[in-house]
């Protein structure tokens, strides 16, 4: 049984709250103050890098893919994957080694073209670069493993990445072990091809410009639009990419406003309009103001949205590919506890409440994006067999359980519930008070703590949380991208399987088949149908045994909702993956 990488809160999730609301000056304006009518005005969280091989989170990658590129994408956000800047590509018999013919004629924003050379270059940057940010895992020592050799910490050997470019245009990979969402890995900004050299970073290479200065004021790309400023407290300025081998934009580029603060946010989209398109924050957002008119398909809604003064504004919605949820560390956390907290969650009514609608109710571990079956499999499963009580709380059941385990009003079970202070903290307060409350009906009492969200994952890979309230995102659209964080494993913050020492003959019967379930899963990791059938049902296996077990309790996924007035022309809500690249819009103010 192989191992995998700690589950965790993944990527930097919007901040929404804070107190950063200062409005700067810029160029990218008129006289007056006053957005240029030709360029797109948008709102961006506060960025600590713009290089590729550093992003975190799919909102603060918006911005990086106007500019970078990579070999595959999410068309509109929405699979299957398709080619980017590749042409075409060739898998071996062994599914191990993978052949790209990139395509002829792809000019980087400095004139140069791209070739197979800037490609092995990027990679390895992502797999070698002290500036990765952590995010070697995409190309190493993750699921997807590029064949690599270690040195004495377990880092890559500068320059023993499987990777040769083999002609001008072509670049063979080859990897450790099969993985069947290759193409789709590949399809993250992280993968950017950037030119050969132009950084030092990495062995063999003195850079052409020293890496500060080229990764804030000199980035190149092959996007739509060139990079032309980065302001940290103020904007972000990209403009037009005139020989851009697509469609050259209809805009003349985009400004994203720098704001921390939702009420300043709120303020500069509604109040003064010069937003184009933004966000409201949740606090701001009322569900009787929103008509929605038509589904775009399972994941995406389209309809309007009125504000108070009249206005009404174009809103589009998507399930974003997350789920949030409770690890309980089955070490500290009775079995009873656990499944009592489960019967008391109405995942409904957190829905309705602490995320006022912007979410659906999460039942399973896998978002319905990544689901076997899609969305309607996952509802349909959900609804019929998920054991705690579908869009209900169950009082009853719950201290049912816990007085079989031995407990009483008068001799309660007492446990702790920590969140992070600087993720989505108010919505996890008001989640929190309401179990805290409705469980010390069942005889729990739960203490609830906050924490900054790097202590708390030290604590959570140290084995010192009890219960954690977290999300995590899935990288491609398959189950295997949440449920890695799942099945019985020495590095799961659950710690499941962690009472009998990981000696698998002694797991509970739930856990012994989530574990056999991943063993399955590890054995058909190709891409052919047979192997994704097999794929399939070890996924649902895992999450049944979840449910028996109660290791991870989901809770919600979020969606993510976009507002845009009527001079915005031809924007199309995304789906679930990517934002998508603006050179197709047009505005009209």
């Amino acid at each position: 049984m192989s191992s995998v990488a700690v589950a965790g809160c993944s990527g930097e999730d919007p901040v929404e709250e804070g107190s950063d609301g200062t409005d700067g000056s810029s160029d990218a304006g008129d006289s007056e103050g006053q957005p240029d009518a030709g360029r797109l005005q948008l709102i961006q969280n506060p960025r600590s890098t713009l290089d590729p091989i550093g992003i975190s989170g799919g909102i603060n990658a918006w911005m990086s893919s106007q500019v970078h590129e990579q070999p595959f994408s999410y068309e509109n956000g929405t699979a299957p994957v398709s080619a980017m800047l590749v042409e075409e590509y060739t898998v071996s018999e062994d599914f191990l080694t993978y052949t790209f013919k990139f395509k002829e004629g792809v000019t980087f924003h400095n004139g140069e073209e791209l070739t197979a050379a800037d490609v092995v270059f990027s990679w390895r940057r992502l797999a070698e670069s002290e500036n990765n940010r952590n995010n070697q895992d995409r190309i190493v020592r993750g699921p997807m493993s590029v064949a690599h050799e270690t040195d004495e910490s377990g880092d890559t050997v500068p320059g023993s990445l499987a990777l040769e470019a083999v002609d001008e245009y072509t670049v063979e990979m080859t990897l450790e072990t099969p993985f069947q969402n290759t193409l789709g890995n590949l399809a993250d900004l992280r993968f950017t091809v950037i030119p050969e050299g132009i950084v030092g970073d990495i062995e063999g290479y003195e850079g052409e410009y020293p890496y500060d200065e080229w990764a804030t004021e000199r980035l190149t790309g092959t996007g739509p639009f060139e990079f032309r400023t980065w302001d940290p407290g103020n904007e972000i300025v990209v403009d037009r990419f005139d020989e851009y081998r697509g469609s050259v934009a209809n805009i003349e580029g985009i400004r994203w406003q720098i704001l921390e603060d939702p009420n300043a946010r709120y303020t500069r989209a509604v109040n003064e309009q010069n937003v184009d398109i933004f966000n409201l924050p949740r606090s701001q957002f009322d569900p009787s103001l929103l008509d929605i008119s038509g589904e775009v398909d399972e994941d995406r809604r389209e309809g309007t949205y009125g504000l108070v003064g009249g206005e009404t504004l174009n809103y589009g919605e998507t399930s974003l590919p997350r789920t949030q949820y409770l690890i309980f560390n089955t070490l500290r956390v009775e079995e009873p506890a656990r499944k009592a907290i489960a019967y008391i969650v109405n995942q409904e009514r957190i829905t309705e409440t602490a995320v006022r609608g912007q979410g659906e109710p999460a039942y399973l571990l896998t978002p319905p994006s990544g689901f076997p079956g899609g969305a309607s499999d996952y509802r349909e499963l959900a609804e019929e067999e998920y054991p705690y009580g579908y869009a209900r709380s169950d009082l009853e059941a719950a201290r049912e359980v816990m007085e079989a385990a031995g407990y009483s009003e008068d001799n309660p079970y007492e446990t702790t519930l920590q969140f992070p202070s600087d993720r989505q903290a108010s919505e996890w307060s008001e989640i929190a008070s309401l179990l805290r409350d409705q469980a010390a009906a069942a005889h729990i009492d739960i203490e609830i703590e906050q924490a900054p969200i790097s202590t708390l994952t030290d604590r959570a890979i140290d084995g010192d949380i009890t219960i954690y309230a977290v999300w995590n995102e899935l990288s491609w659209l398959e189950a295997d991208a949440m449920l890695r964080f799942a099945y019985p494993n020495q590095f799961a913050w659950s710690r499941w399987g962690a009472e009998a020492d990981y000696e698998y003959d002694q797991l509970s019967d739930a856990a012994q088949r989530a574990a056999d379930a991943w063993d399955r899963y590890e054995e058909n990791r190709v891409s052919s149908e047979s192997a994704q059938e097999a794929r399939n049902e070890a996924y649902l296996e895992i999450e049944r045994a979840n449910w028996e077990d109660m290791t991870m309790l989901p809770l919600w996924h979020p969606i993510e909702d976009l507002y845009w007035y009527d001079w915005v022309e031809d924007l199309e809500m995304h789906g679930s993956q990517r934002r998508p690249q603006l050179n197709g819009i047009s505005l009209n103010r």
